[in-house]
């Protein structure tokens, strides 16, 4: 196993070379498990793999979250057996290998993945580490961006605040996927699903339980700060949403069909660099490591 560091002021974003998920020891799967809490991003390319296969490597990081696209998925998209509950396809191809046309509900929520987020902050326990095997990728665009949430906290100093860290560290947010498909997308889902996807409660700071550093958690999905005034708190969480992509490099990864990327939720935002929809093929599949717990409760 080789190991690569993009940004190593940061500690941030991990390239592995020479490794197989397929045969992996538990010796090397920790070392890896270390990489990504380590790093925050991780790249291992040359992994070939079906769901099977990646649910197996994935479900040793812990237990995994069923998707939500099968809450989502229009009536000729719907869940079957071709695909396991385990499996978020993020594609603009459906079930029978045709592409989907360009404003189909699938394709517009995922769209919605353009802008900065974490996934899973919109459900009550977050989730821990997110896994997107490149399955078949467009010829342009349809790349990932990474940005450190950490490296923002830890230099929210250098410019003037008009709230520091202290005055943060115990705020309280609301998440919502309705909140930020309205804001990326339109107001895309039904009455029951918006009452299936309350808001919930998440900190605006955390502590990693591994690192034991804080990072903002914070993305598109975040609305508001409870019991502040919306009209000071969303310019705020704005402020901090920004400030997480200006303060340290963002991470620019054009997929190779059969990488693997695996990324922190606790300490990263990233989004996806769109692609031409009505010209391109892009299949991806993406599992998603559960958390152990809410954020408010950490």
């Amino acid at each position: 196993m080789n190991l690569n560091i993009k940004y190593k002021k940061q500690n941030f974003f991990a390239i592995i070379s020479d490794i197989d998920i397929k045969n992996l020891s538990n010796t090397d799967f920790l070392e890896i498990k270390r990489i990504v809490e380590t790093y925050g991003v991780a790249v291992l390319g040359s992994q070939f793999i079906n769901d099977d296969d990646q649910i197996k490597f994935s479900e040793r990081f812990g237990k995994l979250e069923i998707s939500i696209g099968t809450q989502t998925k229009a009536p000729d998209y719907q869940l079957d057996n071709a695909i396991r509950p385990e499996i978020s396809k993020i594609s603009n191809v459906d079930l029978n290998n045709k592409m989907l046309p360009y404003d189909d509900k699938k394709v517009i929520f995922d769209r919605g993945n353009n802008t900065w987020h974490s996934d899973s902050s919109f459900k009550e326990t977050p989730s821990k580490i997110s896994i997107l095997s490149a399955r078949e990728v467009p010829e342009e665009g349809g790349g990932t961006d990474f940005i450190d949430a950490r490296y923002a906290l830890e230099t929210w100093n250098k410019k003037p605040r008009k709230y520091s860290l202290n005055d943060l560290k115990n705020c309280i947010c609301e998440h919502s996927i309705v909140y930020s498909r309205m804001n990326n997308t339109g107001d895309i889902f039904d009455d029951k699903f918006k009452q299936d996807m309350p808001y919930v409660k998440q900190k605006l700071i955390r502590i990693h339980p591994c690192t034991k550093k804080p990072a903002f958690f914070a993305g598109s999905h975040c609305s508001h700060i409870l019991g502040w005034d919306k009209e000071e708190s969303r310019p705020l969480i704005k402020e901090i949403n920004d400030w997480i992509i200006e303060a340290g490099g963002i991470a620019k990864h054009e997929w190779k069909t059969g990488e693997l990327v695996l990324w922190d939720n606790r300490r990263v935002l990233h989004r996806g660099t769109g692609y031409d929809e009505s010209k391109y093929r892009r299949v991806m599949h993406r599992t998603t490591v559960a958390g152990d717990m809410p954020s408010y409760m950490e």
